[in-house]
Formats: C-alpha cells, structure tokens, sequence
C-alpha cells in the first residue's frame, strides 16, 4: 500500500483577529493585528486551511506517526501487512489498518486475523488513537475488538507514542480465547428480539431493516447477523464513517 498520501506536509501558521471584525485569518502584518492564542493548521503543498486551533494544541503529523509505528512493529517479532481494506486519509482525519495475517481466530467458515487500527486528525475531531479489531478472510469484513481488548489513546497535547507496542501485541494475544469462545458463543446463540432492538436503537434502525427479516428472529444465529453487519459497514460505507459503526456493533454483540 502507497503510504505517500498520508504523508502530505503541514505546518502552523500565525492567525489573529482585526479588533473581532473580521474572521481569524493568516497573520500578514503583526503590527496591525492583535493575536488571540490561536494558530492555523495549513497543508502546505496546496496552501488548504485545514483547522484552526488554540496554540497549546500540538500536531502529530501523520507522516511522524506512520514512521514511528513502523519502526515499532518492525521489531515486534510479527509479519504484518498494511491493509487498504478499512485505511484512508483526508485533509482532517486518516485511519490506518494494521493485519497480522499469522495472528488468527476462526469461525466455521473462515479465518479472522487480528488488526490495529491507528487514527490521527488535524481538526482536533480526535486525537492519536489505536486499538484492536479483526478482518474475516473470506469477505474482509472489519470488526472491532473494543470491549474485549484494551485501546490505547493520547490527547494532542499529551504527546503520543509506540513505544510499548509488543506489550500490547502480547495483552491482546492473552485474550484469543476469550475471543475465540466470545465468537464460538455467537455463533450457538439464536438472534432474538431483544438484541435486534438494540441494533436498531445503537447502531440504525435502517440498518437493522436491512440486514434483517422479521421472520428470520430465532432462525439465524448472532455471529450471522453480527457478519451480515460488519458486510455492510465494510463494504457499503465510506471508509470514513465505518469506524463509529464497526465500535457501536462491538458494544452490542460485547467483543
């Protein structure tokens, strides 16, 4: 996968406001202006505004973040491939996918590798953020593991870093066969009402209308209808609104 994209050059620029007349905006002559503890997040290659923020906020760029992590798991002692599946950048936000193919669970019809996903933003609509989910080979339906397996988050201006990536590597593995029995569960236990309702009411209620029949209730197992979900947010979705979904469908099926 072509990380170049993510990589694109940022810098902090100068804003203020003219005596609250007019908007913040790129400072030009500090004589006429009176600064207001604010800076400018620019791209740099096509001069965009992308946020404007208070001057303790401090950037992680993407570029920093993606070098680090590689370093990181390189030396995790784990093949890895980085997975364009669930990955994608913006101006204000990118959301990477990590796969280790030898990292596995399985259902009855398809191995499901452990993943990681890493977020950053530029617009302060969230910070460094990394946690554990999965990918099922046979459909590379994502799925995300956030009850289960413990996240890792760092505000801005707390700074961030990778440094203990193999000891999250190794806590995650510690929890394989509570996934595994967590997935061999859903796979026993009938969809009934109740939990339908709660798709509809913490996921979409339009959602549920579609992957769902009335009549089906009872006759399809939860892992059925869990996969017919992730199917749908992996593949009908854009990439940037699946995160949200794939974390309110961990809460209620509690992987």
């Amino acid at each position: 996968m072509n990380l170049q994209p993510f990589c694109f050059p940022v810098t902090e620029r100068v804003v203020a406001v003219d005596n609250a007349k007019s908007p913040l905006i790129d400072i030009q002559d500090q004589d006429s202006f009176l600064p207001n503890g604010y800076k400018a997040i620019v791209r740099e290659d096509t001069n965009d505004v992308i946020s404007i923020v208070k001057d303790s906020y401090q950037i992680v760029k993407n570029g920093d973040l993606i070098n680090q992590l590689l370093q990181e798991l390189a030396t995790s002692g784990h093949s890895f491939k980085i997975d364009p599946s669930h990955s994608f950048v913006d101006n204000y936000r990118m959301r990477l996918q990590i796969t280790f193919p030898e990292l596995k669970f399985r259902d009855g019809e398809s191995d499901i590798a452990l993943s990681a996903f890493v977020h950053n933003s530029y617009n302060m609509s969230e910070g460094v953020r990394f946690y554990f989910g999965a990918i099922r080979s046979i459909c590379s339906n994502g799925m995300v593991f956030g009850q289960i397996l413990s996240k890792y988050y760092s505000k801005h201006t707390s700074g961030f870093s990778f440094s203990d990536l193999g000891e999250k590597l190794a806590e995650a593995r510690e929890f394989f066969p509570e996934i595994q029995e967590r997935i061999n569960r859903l796979e026993r236990l009938p969809v009934t009402e109740v939990l339908v309702e709660n798709v509809s009411d913490k996921i979409s209620k339009r959602l549920a209308e579609q992957v769902i029949e009335q009549e089906e209730i009872g006759r399809i197992t939860q892992w059925q209808l869990l996969n017919r979900l992730t199917n749908y947010v992996s593949h009908d979705l854009d990439q940037r609104h699946r995160a949200r979904y794939q974390d309110n469908i961990s809460k209620v099926f509690a992987l």
